[in-house]
C-alpha cells in the first residue's frame, strides 16, 4: 500500500552559550536523561511470582521510563490507557508468551534488542513509544542531535500494523472508508499550492493535525508537489488521541476509551443562526466536519456544501441574516438518543468469535444493521424500515424536482430562460455552479423566492440527508414544504 503520511518536524535554533548553561544547571539538579546503559538485573523473588529485570536491554530500545525523562506528560497520559497494559492483558488470558501475540503487545519483539520476557526485557512490556516511534536508543544517547530525532509520522500504517486481522480489523476497514484518501478532486489543488486553509480541515490529515490539534500556521502550499498518495487522508490519530485516555465515549467497552479527541455523543439546542450552525465546538466527533458550511437558501452560486449531516441530525436549517424567518420548522431527531448517535450506526462493533465469525470493527464507516437492533428489534426489521424510508424519501425529492421543472416550464419562464446570455446549461431553476442562469440581476436575481427556498431544501436533502434516515420527521416536512414553495412560486418579473 502507498504510504499516506507526511513527516514533519522541527528545527528550534538554540545558541552554544545556552546550551551549556541549560547542561549545567540540569546536571547539578539532577536532571539530565540517564544513561542508556541497562540497570543491573536484582534477580529478586516477588513472592512467587516470576521475577521481572532488564538484563538482555541492549540500548537498541530504551522502554518508556526512558522517554519520561524528557516527555513526562506524554509519558504519565499513556500509563493510564491500555497500550501500557498491552502486555498484561495477554498474560490475564493466559498468552503472556505466545510468540503469535507478542509483537503487538510488546516492544521490538522478535528484533535484535526488542523484548524477550518479563526477566530481562521487562521495560519493553506493552505497547509504548517506540512501537510507533522507532527505537530510541540512537536519539536518547544524544538527544540533541536533531537527525536523530524520530519525525513525526501521522499515516494509518503506523497504527495499521497491529490494528489488522481477523481480531480486529480496524486498518483493512479503514483502507475502504472515503477517510483513507485525500478527495480526487483536491489533490490537484492542494498539489498546486491552493484551497488548504479552505478544505484542508475536514479532507487533509495533515492539515487537520498541524493546523487544528497543534494550533500551527500552516500555509497554503504546504502540500505543493505532492501526490494523493503522499498526503495523509483521516487517518487515525485524526479522530484517535494515540497518547491518552479522553473520557469522550459515555460507556466505555470493556475498559476501552478508545481515546477519542471529541466527544462522540453531543446534545445541543437547535439554531437558525449561520455561524452557531457551523461551529464544531457543537457537535460530536464527526459532527467536527459533517456541518454546514456559509451557504443559505438566498444564495444563488452554489449549493449547500455536502457535509450537513449533524445539522440534519439535530433539525436545523441556518438563514440568511437579512431573513430569519424559518423555511422548515427545528425539529431534533430520534436517533439523537441512541447510544452513541452516529457511531451507533457508522461505527456498528462486534467482537471476533473463534471459529464463527471474524471481528466487526465498524471503521469503513457504512451503516451496519446490527446497529438498529436495540430499537428496531432485529437487523431485518431495521433494513425493511430503511428501504420503507429511501422509497417514500425518493419519491418525495422527485415531487420536488418536478415541481421545480414545471415552474421553468411555465411561458413566462421559457421566454426569459431562453433569452439570456450566456444561456444556462441546466435548468432555469438551478444554481449557478449546476448550470443554472448567470448570477446577476437578470438570471439569479429574477429567480423567487419560493424556488430559491425548494432547491436549497432539496439539495439539503439530497447531499447530507442521509437519504431521510438521520432525521425522518424533519426531512420529510421539509420536503412537503419545498414542493409546496416550488408550486406556489410566482413568474419571473
Amino acid at each position: 500500500m502507498a504510504p499516506h503520511a507526511t513527516h514533519f518536524y522541527r528545527h528550534r535554533p538554540f545558541s552554544l552559550m545556552a546550551m551549556a548553561l541549560l547542561v549545567g544547571t540540569l546536571a547539578m539538579a539532577g536532571m539530565l536523561c540517564p544513561s542508556t546503559t541497562p540497570p543491573p538485573d536484582d534477580g529478586g523473588d516477588n513472592g512467587g511470582t516470576p521475577p521481572t529485570g532488564d538484563s538482555g536491554l541492549t540500548g537498541k530500545y530504551v522502554g518508556a521510563a526512558r522517554c519520561s525523562q524528557c516527555h513526562s506528560g506524554v509519558h504519565t497520559d499513556w500509563l493510564g490507557t491500555l497500550h501500557s497494559k498491552a502486555l498484561e492483558t495477554l498474560e490475564e488470558i493466559g498468552q503472556g508468551t505466545n510468540s503469535a501475540c507478542l509483537g503487538c503487545h510488546t516492544v521490538g519483539f522478535g528484533d535484535t534488542g526488542g523484548f524477550v520476557d518479563r526477566a530481562t526485557t521487562n521495560s519493553l512490556a506493552g505497547v509504548q513509544c517506540e512501537n510507533c516511534h522507532g527505537a530510541g536508543g540512537d536519539h536518547a544517547s544524544n538527544v540533541n542531535d536533531e537527525a536523530l530525532r524520530p519525525k513525526l509520522n501521522i499515516s494509518a500504517d503506523v497504527c495499521g500494523k497491529c490494528h489488522t486481522g481477523e481480531h480486529h480489523p480496524n486498518f483493512e476497514d479503514w483502507q475502504t472508508s472515503k477517510h483513507a484518501a485525500v478527495n480526487a478532486e483536491l489533490v490537484p489543488r492542494f498539489a498546486n499550492g491552493t484551497s488548504l486553509n479552505s478544505c484542508g480541515k475536514c479532507h487533509s490529515g495533515d492539515y487537520y493535525y498541524r493546523a487544528i490539534i497543534k494550533g500551527e500556521t500552516v500555509p497554503d502550499n504546504a502540500l505543493a508537489g505532492l501526490t494523493g498518495d503522499q498526503m495523509a487522508g483521516i487517518t487515525c490519530v485524526i479522530c484517535h488521541n494515540p497518547h491518552a485516555r479522553t473520557g469522550n465515549v459515555p460507556t466505555a467497552d470493556d475498559g476501552r476509551d478508545y481515546q477519542l479527541r471529541h466527544p462522540l455523543v453531543k446534545y445541543t439546542t437547535p439554531t437558525t443562526d449561520l455561524t452557531m450552525a457551523q461551529d464544531p465546538s457543537r457537535f460530536n466527533l464527526c459532527g467536527q466536519c459533517h456541518h454546514t458550511r456559509d451557504r443559505v437558501w438566498t444564495d444563488s452560486s452554489r449549493e449547500p456544501h455536502p457535509s450537513d449531516q449533524v445539522n440534519v441530525f439535530f433539525g436545523e436549517m441556518p438563514l440568511p441574516a437579512s431573513n430569519l424567518e424559518p423555511i422548515v420548522p427545528s425539529r431534533p431527531s430520534v436517533h439523537l438518543n441512541t447510544a452513541e448517535q452516529c457511531s451507533t450506526c457508522h461505527v456498528y462493533r462486534r467482537p471476533f468469535v473463534e471459529g464463527i465469525a471474524p471481528a466487526v470493527s465498524g471503521h469503513s464507516f457504512e451503516v451496519h444493521m446490527g446497529g438498529c437492533v436495540p430499537c428496531h428489534g432485529s437487523e431485518e426489521n431495521a433494513q425493511a424500515k430503511l428501504t420503507g424510508i429511501t422509497v417514500e424519501f425518493d419519491f418525495r425529492s422527485h415531487l420536488v424536482e418536478v415541481a421545480l421543472d414545471a415552474w421553468a416550464a411555465r411561458p413566462a419562464q421559457v421566454t426569459w430562460c431562453t433569452g439570456l446570455n450566456p444561456a444556462p446549461t441546466g435548468p432555469c431553476w438551478e444554481f449557478t455552479s449546476e448550470g443554472g442562469p448567470a448570477n446577476n440581476a437578470g438570471g439569479q436575481g429574477k429567480i423567487p423566492d419560493g424556488i430559491k427556498k425548494a432547491r436549497y431544501i432539496l439539495y439539503y436533502f439530497k447531499d447530507g440527508g442521509g437519504g431521510g434516515v438521520h432525521n425522518p420527521d424533519y426531512m420529510r416536512e421539509a420536503l412537503i414544504l419545498a414542493e409546496q414553495y416550488a408550486n406556489e412560486a410566482p413568474d419571473v418579473q
